[in-house]
């Protein structure tokens, strides 16, 4: 993978707008440690627009001289942390790509595995060499445990570390993008049509969001925090355990036979079915998977996305049209 092919996946993933030449100063801002960013220390910032997005589109390899610059300040933790502020769904097709380059990884594992390969891309450069990174060169994760071999009992969620018998393993903080146009999910659809309904309005897009009046604004928010939240947790137990995605899958299935009642009522609109299987789930005891029993992990918050992640397995297919 070279720095052009890195530059390219990524930036089409990204949650905000940027151009190619903005990006790469994006990419080399992410990696460089918080000193050198105290001191400005960027380099690509002194070239031309053309020599940026020449460097975006393969057309030059970033300079020997530059990257001799950037080599010693970089941080790969913190570009680390930078790509973990992705999507879930863009570290999904993230993942994708990188197989498809060879490298054989885990979503968990994406945003070490791009910093690794700039880190490698630019030291590379320094000393001469072309910018083809083949292989990752940290230290891999260790393969899950299965959490039928530990106490739930014994694993608590502190913040977004998940204590488990000594051990504190980060959980994956699926962060809640600016724009949701690059990676528009089902559940983000279902809560157009409901807002829809409940304003008379014929159609409701993105563009709608930023004139919805406070109470539903407030209610969007809290939507989208409240996927991401469950999102986090589902990628999480999914890469620290073996057994964690069909313990997922229990959860979700427990939640629906817990609000499914509830959704077949009959409402005035579909935002009041929103609401009412919201205000259900929160009083649902989810009982048949073991993430239930570790203190802290599944809050109101997550019982609220669960049913949103359920829209975007087509449990739930809309808060409006039920019957169709």
């Amino acid at each position: 993978m070279k720095f052009c092919d890195l530059a390219q996946f990524m930036h089409h993933n990204y949650g905000e707008k940027a151009t190619a030449s903005e990006f790469v100063a994006v990419l080399i801002d992410a990696i460089l440690d918080d000193m050198a960013l105290e001191e400005t220390a960027n380099p690509i910032y002194e070239l031309s627009k053309s020599t940026r997005e020449a460097y975006y589109s393969g057309r030059l390899s970033i300079s020997q001289k530059k990257a001799a610059i950037i080599a010693p300040r970089i941080d790969e933790a913190r570009f680390s942390d930078f790509v973990d502020t992705y999507s879930f769904d863009a570290l999904n097709h993230m993942r994708d790509k990188l197989i498809e380059f060879g490298f054989d990884v885990e979503t968990s594992e994406v945003g070490r595995a791009c910093a690794n390969i700039l880190a490698q891309i630019i030291h590379r450069r320094a000393d001469g060499l072309d910018d083809d990174v083949t292989v990752l060169n940290y230290r891999r994760m260790e393969a899950g445990r299965k959490l039928k071999n530990i106490a739930p009992a014994t694993i608590e969620r502190r913040g977004d570390k998940l204590h488990i018998s000594g051990e504190v393993i980060t959980i994956h903080q699926a962060l809640v993008p600016d724009d949701t146009g690059k990676h528009e999910l089902d559940y983000i659809r279902a809560l157009y049509e409901a807002y829809a309904q409940k304003l008379k309005k014929d159609n409701f897009t993105a563009d709608d969001v930023s004139s919805l009046p406070k109470r539903y604004a407030e209610n969007y928010k809290e939507q989208r925090m409240a996927y991401y939240s469950a999102a986090s947790i589902e990628r999480s137990v999914r890469d620290i355990f073996d057994d964690g995605e069909d313990e997922f899958d229990k959860l979700k299935d427990d939640a629906w036979h817990g609000i499914n009642t509830t959704y077949w009522k009959d409402y005035d609109d579909g935002y009041a079915r929103l609401n009412a299987v919201l205000e259900k789930i929160t009083s649902t005891t989810l009982d048949s998977s073991v993430l239930s029993q570790m203190r802290n992990l599944i809050g109101n918050l997550e019982k609220k996305g669960i049913c949103h992640i359920l829209v975007n397995d087509g449990v739930i297919e809309s808060w409006v049209n039920i019957d169709e």
